[in-house]
């Protein structure tokens, strides 16, 4: 089961702000962005949403055991009209409905998916949004393979069977690249095991004593505003798809995992995938107007 969530969006800046640290770095494609900056986030007033969380449910198919078992039908999905049946045989049929924003059922593919349920958040993304998207539910059911799927093929090209996380990325450059804006993107990748937050991009510590592998202190704190962030973890500037496809695989072989009966890599951990981009949107007077946008992508552990 997958929600989707855009952030309530925040008020259009009226005041000079400093400008975001990303523009003291220079892309090598792009030109360097004057340090004096106005950041800018789009105004909810501007359109009419329905509202900020969408539950969307995915039904797995059968796996080769369970086809081989034998195993029945629990559920029953009808897209059109966005239902799930659950199918229950006590002493008599007691099948119970429910309704979600958009259902998917097991014939249902990674593209389809995404193109209906995801493509519309990270749009607002590159608006000036925040949005995040999570998948959660029992073990097994397909959350980490919605999410991530396959990364990529040898000629860097997106998979039929590629999630979440990797098309996403691709739509965020396709989108940046058309508008041949002046941009700069940061990512964040964390895992959170047993309430200790873990950086996964954070470098390998080679040191074969205790000592020297200290584990790098990272905490969540308020920023004064009510908001809460993490404090020390590592940022990736990315300049390219690929780079990210790169740092996801990197973090995602450190993620902890573990066996159960009905998953022989279960995900043991929560783990949290944050693109932030910052666009050049226009000019005020000697300053620039800079609009910023998040997207988290969360895949949390197997219940």
């Amino acid at each position: 089961m997958m929600s989707v969530t855009p952030d309530p969006p925040r008020k259009a800046v009226s005041g000079i702000m400093a400008s975001p640290a990303p523009f003291l770095t220079q892309r090598p494609e792009k030109r360097r962005m004057h340090p004096r900056a106005v950041e800018w986030s789009s105004n909810g007033q501007d359109r009419d949403r329905e509202g900020n969380v969408q539950v969307v449910l995915r039904c797995r198919p059968l796996s080769d055991d369970e086809q081989k078992a034998n195993v029945p039908w629990g559920v029953s999905c009808n897209e059109h009209r966005r239902e799930v049946t659950v199918l229950q045989s006590l002493h008599k049929q007691v099948d119970r409905v429910f309704t979600f924003d958009k259902v998917f059922g097991p014939k249902s593919l990674q593209r389809s998916i995404y193109d209906e349920a995801i493509s519309p958040i990270v749009n607002e993304v590159v608006e000036g949004f925040n949005c995040t998207v999570f998948a959660y539910g029992q073990t097994g059911t397909g959350k980490t393979y919605t999410m991530e799927g396959g990364m990529r093929t040898k000629s860097g090209e997106l998979p039929a069977e590629a999630g979440v996380i990797p098309r996403a990325v691709h739509q965020i450059f396709d989108i940046l690249e058309a508008q041949n804006a002046d941009y700069n993107m940061k990512v964040t990748f964390l895992e959170l095991y047993n309430e200790e937050i873990t950086d996964l991009l954070a470098p390998e510590d080679n040191s074969r004593t205790s000592e020297g592998r200290k584990k790098k202190h990272i905490s969540l704190m308020e920023d004064g505003k009510g908001c809460v962030i993490v404090r020390g973890l590592e940022e990736e500037t990315v300049y390219s798809a690929n780079e990210i496809y790169y740092l996801l695989e990197r973090g995602a072989a450190k993620r902890r995992t573990a066996d159960t009966l009905l998953n022989k890599r279960s995900s043991r951990s929560h783990s949290i995938f944050s693109v932030t981009v910052y666009i050049k949107e226009a000019a005020m007077g000697d300053e620039e107007l800079i609009k910023c946008g998040k997207l988290n992508l969360v895949d949390l552990a197997g219940s």
